[in-house]
């Protein structure tokens, strides 16, 4: 992971927490080669003329894109246009309830939109993006087009209905690459949990007798079933979980990466620690512990996987997978030639699992082995990469999203090459995507999501997949404007149904989104009176 510190973001680390029992085990760098013959990596570039993730973080938020399209002579939209579209958000935000349950006159996010706009803005969002997309490796995503066997699809397609958009709800992304930052467990009962900062987060107001102004602080909030308090169907509630200031060692920290079981809430933190708590009791959530991992400076906990509520799998940015037995506090280390940003746990064998990371490849470890097995690495990608998932359905089946703005499916029995690449941007307006941040196989494993840096989440039937040669005939685009900061499965309808979390960064019309897939055994409604 490529890190963009301003003078602002640089902060002390917390005073480290000894492991008992840690044990290191050492990957050598010559053991990973840099790229194999004929996919070089090239320097990264941190020229701003030519890539800066400002875009990704800030600039690209409605408001400030807006503002800044007023003075660009390319855009699509008139300034009499932007303006119009400035007006409707104003009127949004004057008559925003806690959710949006109808798209009768609104999108997904409760805007009016003026004739024509929305796909004006979109347009502009492309354009702007094309040249504003961030990459490690220069040209990543130009030369991943060559390899794409979807060139082309169909129809578009619902799968998933919408359900709900929580759109008062204000989330925060520490880093612009990191966003594993909404997370649920199987009981989506026990709650939706997402990090704010108090800067933005107006749902819980600053204490009034803080002298403080210039404190920073997050939360951690919860949104969970009210069915007790309110009358309404579906009723739902938000609750401040944990709050920094009330913490020992990370009053100051900054949350980059959170996930969680039926149990524990595990919340990695930008200072290179983490903190878990026990979420098993949804009236009484305790706090198990600060913990501090490293004291590296670039130390950043970039990504967490729980195994069975006993094991922790964390990835840092100072290049350590470290595995920590929560029974007795023992710690292993595998020190790695690159960050992981990404890890995931075969559900069909917990000893096994899937990194992806400031590599072009992908690779498959077995923590049993004290070296990695060279015919499991998944070579094709461009670019660095900052999601996979395993699949729940298949055990041979794998997928990673990464920066080259590709999509690629890998089959474990022969990693050289993948089973099937495609653009981010299947079925929408950009003719080229943009870098993929998360993917994520549905629970029952029948489906496979994935999240752009911004405004998109596509979803496909994996069974389409073997149905189809070079060609897709049907994905579901939903497109929003913002920042995806999360993607979540959960299911519903005794493991029949599907619900689909996504976490949406934006100002001001940030939120989460919810789409819900019916279980196909569920028994039709009749009307019948008696």
């Amino acid at each position: 992971m490529a890190i963009q510190l301003t003078e602002e973001q640089i902060t002390y680390t917390t005073n480290t927490l000894s492991n008992n029992g840690s044990t290191d085990r050492y990957i050598s760098i010559e053991d990973i080669p840099n790229a194999e013959e004929g996919n070089t990596v090239i320097e990264a570039t941190n020229s701003p003329q030519e890539s800066s993730h400002e875009y990704e973080l800030s600039q690209s938020e409605s408001l400030s894109f807006l503002y800044n399209l007023l003075y660009d002579e390319n855009s699509a939209l008139k300034k009499s246009e932007i303006l119009s579209i400035l007006n409707s958000l104003k009127l949004r935000e004057d008559n925003l309830p806690f959710s949006i349950q109808n798209l009768n006159e609104t999108d997904c996010q409760g805007v009016i939109w003026p004739s024509d706009l929305r796909e004006k803005i979109a347009i502009d969002r492309a354009r702007i993006g094309e040249m504003n997309w961030f990459y490690n490796i220069s040209k990543s995503r130009e030369s991943i087009r060559d390899h794409f066997n979807f060139q082309t699809y169909g129809t578009k397609t619902n799968f998933f209905q919408f359900h709900k958009f929580f759109c008062k709800l204000k989330l925060h992304i520490t880093h612009f690459q990191l966003r594993n930052l909404v997370c649920c467990s199987e009981n989506l009962s026990n709650g939706i949990f997402y990090p704010s900062s108090h800067l933005y987060d107006y749902n819980f107001p600053i204490d009034a007798t803080s002298t403080d102004e210039c404190q920073t602080f997050f939360r951690v909030n919860r949104l969970m079933p009210d069915d007790q308090l309110t009358k309404e169907r579906n009723g739902m509630k938000l609750d401040c979980l944990m709050e920094s200031r009330s913490l020992l060692y990370n009053s100051n920290s900054r949350i980059s990466t959170m996930t969680c079981s039926n149990r524990i809430l595990a919340c990695g933190t930008f200072e290179g620690g983490y903190i878990l708590q026990n979420i098993s009791n949804p009236t009484r959530p305790e706090l198990i512990g600060e913990f501090n991992l490293t004291n590296d400076s670039e130390g950043i906990t970039n990504h967490i996987a729980i195994h069975d509520d006993r094991e922790l799998i964390i990835s840092s940015n100072d290049k350590v997978l470290r595995i920590i037995d929560m029974t007795t506090g023992s710690t292993e280390s595998y020190n790695l030639p690159f960050s992981i940003n990404c890890l995931s746990i075969n559900p069909h064998n917990h000893n096994e699992f899937i990194i992806t990371g400031d590599h072009v490849n992908s690779f498959i470890l077995d923590k049993r082995m004290p070296s990695i097995d060279y015919s499991q690495e998944c070579r094709g990608h461009k670019d660095y990469g900052f999601s996979c998932d395993w699949s729940p359905k298949n055990e041979n089946i794998l997928v990673t999203g990464n920066q080259d703005s590709s999509i690629k499916i890998w089959d474990r029995r022969n990693t050289k090459e993948s089973v099937h690449c495609w653009n981010s941007a299947l079925g929408t307006l950009s003719a080229q995507g943009a870098p993929v941040r998360n993917c994520k196989f549905s629970r029952n494993g029948e489906y496979l999501s994935w999240a752009e840096s911004l405004d998109h989440v596509g979803i496909i039937q994996m069974a389409d997949l073997s149905n189809s040669d070079n060609y897709l005939s049907r994905v579901q685009s939903i497109d929003f404007l913002g920042k995806c900061a999360g993607l979540n499965f959960a299911p519903m309808e005794y493991g029949y149904g599907e619900d689909l979390i996504i976490g949406v960064n934006d100002c001001p019309l940030g939120g989460i989104l919810n789409y819900k897939l019916e279980s196909k055994c569920k028994s039709l409604d009749f009307d019948f009176y008696f």
